[in-house]
Parts: structure tokens; C-alpha cells; sequence
């Protein structure tokens, strides 16, 4: 496994924002006194949040306060952004937030990272994706040597896909440190890592998150394929042009996770009435 280094590079955004870039071949901390990773143990259930948007009549509670994974697609990578944004705000405002992509890329006014919304120390710059790829090899280490040899099969299952992770994310379930909420990581541009992460290891990947306390919040700017049903939750954006300008007239569809309520039974509802979403958006583009 590689050994981290203590750098951190500039992402030009408008306003300047200091991110934890991740380079081929390693990844870099988020600022230099963050704690090496370790391998968490398991973390019991979480207590209910106490954010009124859990249990609301749109969303049910257990998509804010139990780890999942929430996948979130459409065209518009503004306001897929943006509602990633918000269900990453009421989980836990303490997320982490993966961006797939050139360090010199533009971003649109109205994203999270070019308004400023991302906390430097919590914005992970990835380049390239192939950095995400799990790690075979380091599931191969002797770890019999380090583990008690009664360990059930589960735990060292456990530990093997945890070692198989990206050093990058290692080190943010081993930062986060328990505050009666999961951890969240908020992964943009999924699409450019397609090809890259095998659909077989998914599973693997949302599980070690799980267990380790956190939900995994993926954001796809594009038409997703079948891998997007390994999730507990599934939100497509749609609308026509889907424009970030346009917003209140872009709905959201859940194809899978909530079996009451407006979202039920694929019914399309639009963003300006879900309380939370019309919040953020307005925020970060008003309508014309």
C-alpha cells in the first residue's frame, strides 16, 4: 500500500479553493495533521437525526440517519450536483466530497465547489478515476499474521475489502470520528470511473462503508445503467433540458427505496416542492 503524502494543491473555481488532490499513484490528505487510516471496527446503529428534513413527508427518515448508498442521476450535472448536495447537508454536514475530474476544469456557477459550499479540508480532487480502482493487491498481504486466527470468516472479509479500497478512502472512514450521525461520502462525476470499478465490486465497496458507519451518496451526470440497482436508494432527475436556470420546473423520480409518500410508485414531483432541494437551488441559481 502506498505511503501517503503531505501535499495539497489549489483548484482554481472562481474563488480559490484549497482541495486534497489525489494524483496517480497515491492520495494526498486533506491537511497535514489529518490522522494516518486505520481499519475501523464496526460501528453500532445510529441514533435517529434530529434534521427535520428526516421523516418528512417526502423523504423517509432512514435515508438521513442509517448508512446506505443513494445513487442520483440525470443530464444536468448542475442539479445533480446540487441535490447530492443537499441529501449529503442532511445526513451529516460533516461529509466528505469526491470529485472526479482535472484539477483544471471548469465548474458552473452554480455548483457546490465553484459557490464555496465544500470546506477545503473536505473536498477530494480525483485524477485520474483509475486511482478509485480497488487495490488486488493489497487484499493479498499476510494478514493472518496481524489477525487472531478464531476471527470469523465475516471479519476477515471485512477487512480484506476494507484493505481493497483506494488509499483515499481509507483515509476518510478512518478520520471520521462518531457524532450520532453516519459518515457520508459524496462522490460527483461518477460516470468518468465507469469502466474503471468493476459492477462486481460495488457491493463490496457500499458494505465496508456501511459497516464502517457511513453512506456512500453517488452522483452520475448521465443515463445510468443496471449498476445503480446495487442501491438502496435511486433518484433520476428529470425535466426537459434540465436546465439549472429552469429548475423549478425539473422533477424527481425515485425508481427504487421509498414505498410511501409523493416519491411512491415512480411519481415525478417537482424540485420547488420538496422543501429541502427548492432551498439549495434557489440558493445557488434563482430562477429566471
Amino acid at each position: 500500500m502506498t505511503a501517503p503524502t503531505n501535499l495539497s494543491s489549489s483548484r482554481p473555481t472562481g474563488d480559490s479553493v484549497v482541495a486534497a488532490h489525489v494524483p496517480p499513484g497515491g492520495a494526498e490528505p486533506a491537511a497535514p495533521s489529518e490522522p494516518l487510516h486505520r481499519m475501523p471496527g464496526r460501528r453500532p446503529p445510529v441514533a435517529p437525526s434530529a434534521d427535520p428534513a428526516a421523516g418528512s413527508p417526502v423523504f423517509p427518515a432512514r435515508l438521513f440517519d442509517r448508512p446506505s448508498g443513494v445513487f442520483v442521476y440525470g443530464t444536468s450535472r448542475a442539479i445533480v450536483n446540487l441535490t447530492l448536495f443537499t441529501f449529503a447537508t442532511h445526513a451529516n454536514p460533516g461529509f466528505h466530497w469526491v470529485e472526479i475530474g482535472s484539477k483544471s476544469e471548469a465548474h458552473a456557477r452554480s455548483e457546490p465547489v465553484r459557490l464555496g459550499w465544500i470546506p477545503p479540508d473536505r473536498l477530494w480532487l480525483v485524477d485520474p478515476p483509475e486511482v478509485l480502482r480497488p487495490d488486488t493487491a493489497s487484499a493479498r498481504l499476510p494478514i493472518f499474521d496481524m489477525i487472531r486466527s478464531d476471527e470469523p470468516s465475516d471479519t476477515i472479509r471485512h477487512i480484506l475489502d476494507f484493505l481493497r479500497l483506494p488509499d483515499q478512502s481509507q483515509r476518510i472512514i478512518g478520520s471520521q470520528l462518531p457524532n450520532g450521525r453516519p459518515g457520508v461520502v459524496a462522490v460527483t462525476n461518477a460516470h468518468r470511473a465507469e469502466g474503471t470499478i468493476p459492477p462486481d465490486d460495488v457491493p463490496a465497496i457500499l458494505s465496508v462503508h456501511r459497516n464502517a458507519g457511513f453512506s456512500v451518496m453517488v452522483g452520475y451526470p448521465d443515463f445510468a445503467g443496471p449498476a445503480r440497482d446495487l442501491f438502496d436508494f435511486v433518484f433520476r432527475i428529470q425535466g426537459i433540458d434540465e436546465q439549472p436556470a429552469d429548475w423549478k420546473k425539473v422533477q424527481l423520480v425515485c425508481e427504487k427505496g421509498i414505498t410511501a409518500g409523493p416519491l411512491r410508485d415512480l411519481r415525478p414531483l417537482r424540485l420547488e416542492e420538496i422543501p429541502i432541494l427548492a432551498e439549495v437551488l434557489s440558493r445557488a441559481r434563482p430562477s429566471s
